[in-house]
């Protein structure tokens, strides 16, 4: 890993690059092993993150820790869930996104939102898929673009905005099931 740190022409971004690994790395190869049980695939998952953080460094915002740390397990979970579904040891989180029925049109999610419901709003959150709070985190916690979203996840931005609508429909239906959302 330190061979694509030093690898960096701009000290600056080495630095960075260098104070996630210190910061990080452990966080990443414990999220990784946890989802493939296996620590040589945890290891190049972690690595191919790296590699994904360094190509995208200008994109990123590490200013806040706690968001710094989110985005980065996110992006670790998805190179692990790619991993396994090219080894086909397990069904492709897109494959979980066909059981949601497509609805034409989209759902503002930040008109939904207000400040008496927020602790219903992250319980419900946390009732959905690993991939469904992924994009949404993505989108309004981290604030990205599909154009970004999509890069960041190794997909199409088609992919990422059919995905970000699924989650908003499936992120309705539990705001509806608790009476959160009259809509």
């Amino acid at each position: 890993m330190l061979i694509y740190i030093q690898a960096i022409q701009n000290e600056s971004d080495r630095n960075q690059v260098e104070e996630i690994y210190h910061k990080y790395a452990s966080t990443m190869l414990y999220t990784a092993q946890s989802i493939l049980k296996d620590n040589y695939r945890a290891e190049d998952a972690v690595s191919q993150a790296f590699i994904k953080i360094i190509d995208n460094l200008q994109k990123f915002s590490f200013e806040n820790c706690y968001k710094t740390k989110g985005l980065i397990v996110i992006i670790v979970k998805n190179i692990c869930y790619d991993i396994l579904k090219s080894e086909k040891y397990t069904k492709s989180a897109s494959d979980d996104l066909e059981n949601v029925p497509d609805v034409t049109g989209d759902i503002p999610l930040e008109h939904m939102l207000t400040e008496e419901d927020y602790d219903s709003v992250r319980a419900c959150l946390n009732n959905l898929t690993g991939t469904f709070k992924d994009i949404l985190r993505l989108k309004y916690v981290y604030e990205y673009t599909n154009t970004d979203i999509a890069k960041i996840l190794g997909i199409s931005e088609s992919n990422a905005r059919m995905r970000l609508h699924r989650a908003k429909l499936a992120l309705m239906q539990e705001l509806k099931k608790e009476e959160i959302c009259n809509g």
